[in-house]
């Protein structure tokens, strides 16, 4: 998952002093359904010293909250947008999917290669449905895309460089200025991008391109807005929690009581919404010629029509009750790569040697002190008596200065074919390679370095199939010994096949295309012209003199963004 940078202060003030500031903002941008003039003056005030009192920004970005026990009333500070009636559709059988006409559907995937493959499976399924398919996304994945069958389109941003980042600060607030042009630079590439990839020929062919319906993932910042100027339907897919609910936090922020669950949602909108909103509006105005949008507008209430899919298995995290009819949990969505893998002989040859191994890698994520962190994971294994794979990834782990006969250094291999192999398996956390894991019935550790990976650590720990989630900076040889002996108790095997077993029948591929196609509405000639309704809140809607308002009390708090 990837994020804006913005930096917020008042002028020569205290850090301390940000942390209201922060929350003071928050506020402000947390009024896009309610009136104007009856809660800005009013309720947006008392709100404004309640935020005050329990949310405080941390050294490392993240937002952390903690409801005093004199707040009596549950909080909620945005409209029940995705919970409007209770009865869901029958989603449309194979025959009635087979009947659709094609269509040209365009896939804005943004994220790392883990981000990309859910979205690769059901482009292949809407494929063999008769549609057109475009996944645009980075350039890194264009042979990935290509040898699956499905067209390319470059999306600007390099992952490499995002998940580095992120890596280092965790959340919102880049550690350093320095940091700050870097990843504003990546997100405008990522912003400017999308409109070529819903309506440009195909680079390779030249073959005419013009996209009615998109597919996109929340980081594809900009999707809604190239979607309004397109006139043509939008579904959000995503594989971590992105809709409002009580039940539990947004992944990205630390809530310690349930009465905030559902106001973190609102507050990393809003902080999203801050680092992104001048270059949104540049797209809108220069590019898609539509009106900007106004300083208390939010980014998650033009989001509020738009129907949601998520890809995890309703046996790990059911859908939560407060989640009206336009949000499915579709199941994980798994891409067949292991029928066409052929392992190196040296790998099938040390599986046979010994006993099932335990599979420690961390992906695309770059690991700070590779040399350190190998030599805790080869100590571990050495120490309980384990056989062990480790996965060498872009991390740069496995440089050992000696070879081990237990343990086997991977470059890259499907985690399909490989986790079949593995009594155990030890990673970062991402959906993609914690769904392979639980589908392959083994128990499962989570070093979680940032974004939602801490939230699947704690989902697995829940669901009794793992320890508790070791975060990066806390691993150690004694936590990681501690984890492996954890996974090693038969209950926990057990654990891990009931769960395996309860996932077998899920195809979540299919699942995403029922639901996309269930909440699929082509537009009307005849309604094209005329306005949708919408929580948006535009104080160019209310009157001219709010506008001038909304700048004076920009000018209270200075907001810096670095261009």
């Amino acid at each position: 998952m990837r994020f804006p940078c913005v930096e917020f202060g008042r002028v020569e003030s205290s850090r301390k002093a940000r942390d209201g500031i922060l929350v003071g903002y928050v506020d402000r941008f947390l009024n896009s359904s309610i009136s104007f003039f009856s809660s800005f003056f009013g309720y947006a005030s008392r709100r404004l010293k309640l935020l005050n009192r329990i949310a405080t920004v941390k050294d490392d970005g993240t937002v952390e909250f903690e409801i005093p026990g004199d707040v009596g009333a549950p909080l909620d500070i945005g409209p029940n947008e995705f919970s409007h009636g209770t009865i869901e559709e029958e989603p449309p059988d194979v025959a009635d999917l087979q009947d659709i006409p094609p269509l040209q559907i365009v896939m804005l995937i943004v994220g790392t290669r883990g981000d990309v493959q859910p979205f690769v499976a059901i482009g292949k399924r809407l494929q063999d449905y008769g549609h057109r398919v475009r996944l645009a996304t980075h350039s890194n994945f264009k042979e990935f895309v290509l040898t699956a069958g499905l067209e390319f389109f470059a999306l600007g941003g390099d992952p490499k460089i995002l998940a580095g980042y992120m890596v280092k600060n965790k959340g919102f607030l880049p550690s350093g200025p320095s940091e700050i042009p870097v990843q504003r630079n990546q997100m405008k590439e990522i912003i400017y991008s999308l409109l070529p990839a819903c309506k440009d020929p195909d680079p390779e062919s030249g073959i005419p391109f013009e996209a009615e319906a998109i597919i996109a993932n929340p980081p594809a910042y900009g999707h809604t807005h190239v979607a309004e100027a397109l006139k043509i339907p939008i579904h959000i897919f995503f594989t971590m929690p992105w809709t409002p609910t009580s039940e539990f936090p947004h992944p990205l922020s630390r809530v310690k009581q349930q009465a905030g669950y559902r106001l973190s949602y609102q507050i990393v909108d809003s902080l999203i919404w801050l680092g992104i909103r001048d270059m949104i509006n540049d797209l809108r105005k220069k590019r898609l010629k539509l009106r900007p949008v106004t300083y208390l507008s939010g980014s998650h209430a033009s989001e509020s029509n738009v129907p949601h899919g998520y890809i995890w298995s309703p046996h790990l995290v059911p859908k939560p009750k407060d989640w009206g009819p336009k949000v499915d949990v579709v199941g994980f969505c798994f891409l067949d790569l292991a029928s066409n893998y052929e392992p190196p002989e040296s790998l099938v040859n040390w599986l046979k040697a010994g006993d099932k191994p335990i599979y420690i890698g961390f992906g695309s994520l770059p690991v700070q002190e590779p040399a350190k962190m190998t030599q805790i994971i080869v100590k571990a294994l050495e120490s309980t008596g384990q056989r062990g794979i480790i996965n060498k990834g872009w991390g740069g782990l496995g440089n050992l200065e000696e070879p081990k006969d237990f343990v086997y250094l991977l470059d890259n291999c499907p985690h399909d074919w490989l986790f079949l192999q593995c009594k155990a398996v030890v990673h970062h956390g991402g959906a993609g390679t914690t769904a392979a894991g639980l589908k392959a019935a083994c128990p499962t550790t989570i070093i979680p370095f940032f974004g939602d990976q801490p939230f699947w650590g704690e989902r697995v720990h829940a669901r009794g199939v793992g320890p508790a989630p070791i975060p990066v900076e806390e691993f150690s040889f004694n936590k990681l010994v501690e984890a492996i002996n954890f996974m090693l108790d038969p209950k926990v095997k057990q654990s891990a096949l009931e769960l395996a077993k309860a996932m077998e029948n899920e195809d979540g591929v299919e699942g995403a295309v029922k639901a996309f196609f269930k909440h699929y509405r082509p537009k009307k000639a005849e309604q094209e012209s005329e306005p949708e309704d919408s929580t948006v809140f535009s104080i160019h809607m209310a009157c001219p003199c709010c506008e001038t308002w909304a700048n004076v009390l920009s000018s209270e708090y200075v907001m810096r963004f670095v261009r």
